[in-house]
């Protein structure tokens, strides 16, 4: 029992709400409230996390090492000796191995989708994550192709804005998240860093590329809402409704990771703070009244 306790922690069921993105080209669409399109993005989220733990299991085999330097990462299953590396890689291998069959039989499309990701992901384990700028547009990419799975079991055409949006409002999380493990690692010696990356960070630097990707993801959502297609597709000009949640969404996460020191782990603040979370569950709710009035 304890193996199998070790086995589910190390799933990190916690970090799924990520995989809500796959919901997003449904809800983006007309069909929303139609069973048939409930059921396949259900299906495909829960393929598709299970895919994401298994990544997750060979990522924590990889850091065992160095995660026993991280002052909480050094508590995961892994890297505290709970659960040995065979077992672990064998749970790996089942889940990838189980879930892309399971996926292959399911929607074509959506297994080249997802044996890219877990390509993506394991070159991103191995080195792309010890490479500036390129560590965090890889984990943008990695939403994007989220985006994408939800159009492909869905077969909903997704806007060029809406994947455009994604790229840019991930990078700004993941550049909000480097900002905050740099804070962190100031007092570190270079041979206690659980990411090597940092050491080519700076501050400067990070905020700079922070205040881009904040204006160039509201810029991007704007153009999304006012686009002709879009408001012809469904059949509204209101959409710039929207607009306020968004901006809200935006500036409440920096003041949470300016003033608050928060950020490092977004899921925790979907988790953590109910404005945040509110916020989305309204802009959701807005969008989908303004395309169903």
């Amino acid at each position: 029992m304890e193996m199998l306790k070790n086995i589910l922690i190390s799933l990190r069921i916690k970090q799924w709400v990520k995989n809500v993105f796959i919901f997003a080209p449904m809800i983006f669409s007309l069909h929303m409230f139609q069973p048939t399109y409930i059921q396949k993005s259900l299906l495909a989220f829960f393929l598709f996390s299970l895919v994401t733990s298994g990544i997750y299991i060979f990522n924590d085999i990889l850091d065992r090492d160095r995660d026993r330097l991280h002052p909480v990462k050094q508590n995961r299953p892994i890297a505290s000796g709970r659960l040995s590396v065979p077992v672990a890689g064998l749970a790996a291998f089942a889940l990838l191995a189980g879930m892309m069959l399971l996926i292959a039989n399911f929607n074509r499309e959506f297994f080249l989708i997802a044996v890219l990701y877990s390509g993506l992901n394991i070159l991103y384990s191995l080195f792309l994550k010890s490479v500036v700028i390129i560590d965090t547009m890889v984990i943008a990419l990695g939403f994007v192709l989220r985006i994408m799975i939800g159009g492909a079991v869905t077969h909903v055409v997704i806007y060029p804005w809406i994947l455009i949006t994604t790229f840019l409002l991930a990078m700004f999380l993941a550049l909000i998240k480097r900002r905050q493990e740099f804070l962190k690692i100031q007092s570190l010696h270079p041979e206690q860093l659980t990411r090597k990356t940092l050491q080519s960070y700076n501050l400067g630097m990070l905020d700079q590329m922070i205040s881009i990707a904040t204006a160039t993801t509201l810029i991007s959502y704007i153009m999304y809402v006012l686009s002709t297609d879009v408001q012809q597709k469904f059949h509204t000009a209101k959409l710039y409704y929207t607009v306020p949640f968004v901006i809200f969404g935006i500036f409440r996460y920096l003041f949470l990771a300016y003033s608050k020191g928060e950020g490092e782990s977004p899921t925790d603040i979907i988790y953590s703070d109910l404005p945040f979370t509110l916020n989305i569950i309204l802009w959701v709710t807005v969008f989908i009244l303004l395309v169903n009035h």
